[in-house]
C-alpha cells in the first residue's frame, strides 16, 4: 500500500512538473515561431489553428524521462521503457523539425518513418527477447492461446508496435483527442501490472507518471488547445504504451487496448483503398474517422469526449479479457 501510495505521489509531481515545462514550451515556442502547419485538403476549420504551438510533446516526454530515471527501478525494464519512449519520440521530432524547416504540413516521407521505426523497434525487440525468454509465447487475447512464436516474435510483435506508434499519432488531430484517449490506457496499464509480476518491474510508476504527465500537458491542449503535442509527443505516447506491454508479454492485448488507435488507423487504410480501387470514391468524408464525425456537425470536443469514453470501455474490456 505504501508503495502504491507513493507512486500516485510520483504522478502528482508528474502533473505538476508537466504543466510548468508545458508552459514555458508555449513561450519559447511562441518566441521562436514553432507554429502548427495545417493540411491544405485538411478540415478548412481547422484553418484557425495554423499558427498554434506546437511539438509540446517534447516538455512531456522530457519530463517523464527524468522522473522515471530518477524514481524507476533502474533496471532492464526501465531502460527499455525509458529507451522505447525517447527512441519513437526522436523519430517524431525529426517528422515535426522537418515540417517546421520546410514551412509544410508533411516532415519526413512515409518511407523514411516506417523504415527508422521498424529499425528501432526490431533492435528494442531483440534486446527484450535476450533478456526475456517469455516473449517468446505470446498471449492471444479473449482466446487465451499461447503462440510459441520464437523468433518470430521479433518481426511480428514489432509490426504491432509500429501499428501502434502510427495509429497513436493519426489519433491526435484533435484538441485533446490523443491525450484524452491515451489517459485510461495508461491507467490501466497501471492497474494491470498490479496483477503480474511486471509490477515488480516498475511498469505501474512509469505508467502512473506518463498519466501525470498528460494530465499536465492537456491543461494547455484541451479545446481550445492554447498547444499541440506534434508527432513528437504521439509518436512518444505510443512507444511508451508499446514499451510497457512488451515487458508485460502482452503486445497483442493493444488491439483491444488501444482499440481506438486501431478504429483511426483502419479508417486511413479503408479510405486510401476504397479511393484507389473505385477511382475517386470516398467512405468517410474525411479520415481518420475523428474528422468524418467533424464534418458530420459533430463539436470537436463532442467527438473528443465520445472517443475517450470509448477508450475507457475498451479498458474495462481488456481488465475483463486479461
Amino acid at each position: 500500500m505504501a508503495a502504491l501510495k507513493a507512486t500516485f505521489q510520483w504522478g502528482l509531481l508528474a502533473s505538476f512538473l508537466s504543466a510548468a515545462a508545458t508552459y514555458f514550451w508555449i513561450r519559447f515556442s511562441r518566441k521562436e515561431s514553432l507554429g502548427q502547419e495545417i493540411r491544405e485538403e485538411g478540415n478548412k476549420a481547422h484553418y484557425k489553428k495554423k499558427g498554434t504551438p506546437t511539438m509540446g510533446g517534447v516538455a512531456f516526454t522530457a519530463v517523464f524521462l527524468l522522473l522515471i530515471l530518477f524514481f524507476g527501478k533502474g533496471n532492464v525494464a526501465t531502460l527499455l521503457i525509458a529507451l522505447c519512449t525517447l527512441g519513437f519520440g526522436a523519430i517524431g521530432f525529426l517528422d515535426d523539425w522537418e515540417k517546421f524547416k520546410k514551412r509544410e504540413s508533411e516532415g519526413l516521407t512515409p518511407k523514411q518513418k516506417l523504415l527508422l521505426q521498424f529499425a528501432f523497434a526490431a533492435v528494442l525487440l531483440a534486446v527484450n527477447y535476450f533478456f526475456s525468454s517469455e516473449m517468446a509465447i505470446q498471449t492471444i487475447p479473449f482466446f487465451g492461446w499461447q503462440w510459441k512464436l520464437g523468433l518470430l516474435s521479433i518481426p511480428l510483435l514489432a509490426f504491432i508496435m509500429v501499428g501502434t506508434v502510427n495509429a497513436v499519432n493519426l489519433t491526435d488531430g484533435l484538441d485533446g483527442l490523443c491525450a484524452g484517449v491515451s489517459l485510461p490506457v495508461f491507467f490501466t496499464i497501471a492497474f494491470l501490472s498490479h496483477l503480474t509480476v511486471a509490477n515488480e518491474d516498475g511498469v505501474a510508476t512509469a505508467a502512473v507518471l506518463f498519466v501525470g504527465v498528460l494530465v499536465g500537458f492537456l491543461f494547455f491542449n484541451s479545446h481550445p488547445a492554447s498547444l499541440f503535442m506534434g508527432d513528437t509527443g504521439s509518436m512518444a505516447i505510443g512507444g511508451a504504451l508499446s514499451a510497457m506491454m512488451m515487458v508485460m508479454n502482452r503486445l497483442p492485448f493493444l488491439l483491444v487496448l488501444g482499440g481506438i488507435y486501431l478504429v483511426e488507423a483502419l479508417s486511413v487504410i479503408i479510405q486510401v483503398a476504397y479511393f484507389k480501387r473505385t477511382g475517386g470514391k470516398r467512405i468517410f468524408l474525411m479520415s481518420p474517422i475523428h474528422h468524418h464525425f467533424e464534418l458530420k456537425g459533430y463539436p470537436e470536443e463532442k467527438v473528443t469526449a465520445a472517443f475517450s469514453l470509448v477508450s475507457v470501455l475498451l479498458c474495462l474490456l481488456t481488465i475483463r479479457v486479461w
